[in-house]
């Protein structure tokens, strides 16, 4: 069930009517400016003009042609030349049976193809009380430790 409101603050009220009477008055304006406005009539040409209408145009087209045709043939005397190709390259070669890859100097491309070295592991931390291979570190000293008797002995070392 929605409640509904009796009442609206006066504030409210006042430019809600404030609101409805600039609409209402834009509309009044808006129906007499229409009314007002002189129907502009138009009138068509007759062949006469449209003849001189269509020699113009012809004459701004024939400028235009000579224009882009002029540009055309700057165009054409430009020498348009491929910068030259320095440096090694890679040029790929493919074919329905297989696809090359030929370098132009493998010695520069030989670091890039080499296998990747494999990571060195880190050092095997020793337990410092018993030795052994240390699978945990003490959380306050950062000490590796085996077992939980050496993890014991550490603690038992540290001031409370």
């Amino acid at each position: 069930r929605q409640r509904q409101r009796r009442s609206f603050r006066s504030t409210t009220s006042l430019r809600s009517e404030q609101s409805k009477a600039a609409a209402t008055e834009a509309a009044q304006r808006r129906k007499e400016e229409t009314k007002s406005r002189p129907q502009q009539e138009e009138r068509r040409m007759t062949q006469e003009e449209l003849l001189e209408e269509a020699k113009g145009t012809a004459v701004e087209n024939e400028k235009d042609l000579q224009r882009l045709q002029r540009i055309e043939d700057d165009l054409k005397k430009v020498v348009w030349t491929k910068p030259a190709l320095t440096g090694p390259r890679i040029v790929s070669i493919s074919t329905r049976d297989a696809s090359l890859i030929c370098f132009s100097d493998p010695a520069c491309f030989a670091p890039l193809l080499s296998p990747p070295v494999p990571p060195t592991p880190a050092p095997k931390l020793l337990c410092v009380i018993t030795g052994l291979p240390a699978k945990y570190r003490c959380p306050r000293t950062g000490q590796p430790y085996a077992t939980a008797e050496a993890f014991a002995k550490i603690r038992a070392g540290l001031p409370a």
